[in-house]
């Protein structure tokens, strides 16, 4: 026959508790697959900057003593090549902030949120 109300209601419970459950486990484990892979790109990124900036020091190096035989002056070459640095981080402090915050916010947004998430990258630009 009919259940009573009294024993539906149990099975609805159990039913309800046993969804959230399941739920909180998976948004565990896609919250850790996202972390691990933001320090998986991390580390990369850092090692391959890591090795990126060794190059660029010998080049530097390399760059600075070429034009100190030029110039006849080692001094005057590892001058030059400091100052280019000094111009460089000038105008990349001016206009690179803005860019990386853009840039960084969209991708990291797209890999952290679903497709199907209620707000997307542009509405979230849009708010701005």
């Amino acid at each position: 026959m009919s259940k009573s109300i009294k024993e539906n209601f149990t099975e609805f419970t159990a039913a309800t508790q046993e969804y959230i459950e399941s739920s909180i486990s998976y948004h565990k484990l896609d919250l850790f697959k996202k972390v691990m892979k933001g320090v998986v790109s991390g580390s990369y990124k850092l090692i391959l900057g890591f090795f990126l900036l060794i190059a660029l020091l010998f080049l530097s190096v390399a760059l600075a003593i070429y034009l100190g035989d030029i110039l006849e002056s080692i001094a005057l070459g590892y001058l030059i090549v400091g100052g280019a640095y000094l111009i460089l981080m000038f105008v990349l402090s001016l206009f690179l902030k803005k860019y990386l915050e853009k840039t960084i916010l969209r991708k990291s947004s797209a890999q952290f949120f679903n497709e199907n998430e209620d707000i997307k990258i542009d509405q979230y630009e849009s708010l701005q």
